[in-house]
């Protein structure tokens, strides 16, 4: 006679599903080229390196957002935390590209009074 134990079943049928993180990294990296195109389109060629910067570190912290709420966690697989550290990898190098003049006409702006 075998034992079954329903509450398992219904477990195993409202978790996650396990390509969460892969599906998270696709879908910030298609939302992220999408918005680097219309930067590009619509910005100044000074405002288009630091949005998208901003825009790598915001998706980051959503992730992570997900990834702390996330009780789910296998060493062996993509996680949450990992797709999060990607994108403020990201961020980072991205804003490493900003030249410093570039930053500096950001913050004066072209037409300041004193």
């Amino acid at each position: 006679m075998s034992i079954t134990q329903p509450t398992k079943r219904l477990a195993q049928q409202a978790a996650p599903s396990a390509h969460g993180p892969e599906i998270a990294f696709a879908v910030t990296l298609l939302l992220a080229g999408v918005a680097i195109v219309a930067a590009m389109q619509m910005l100044p060629g000074d405002f288009v390196l630091p949005v998208v910067s901003t825009l790598f570190f915001i998706l980051a912290g959503l992730v992570a957002l997900v990834a702390w709420r996330s009780t789910r966690a296998k060493p062996d697989r993509l996680t949450y935390w990992d797709v999060a550290g990607a994108l403020t990898l990201f961020g980072i190098c991205v804003a490493s590209q900003v030249e410093p003049d570039q930053m500096v006409r950001l913050i004066e702006g072209t037409h300041r009074q004193h």
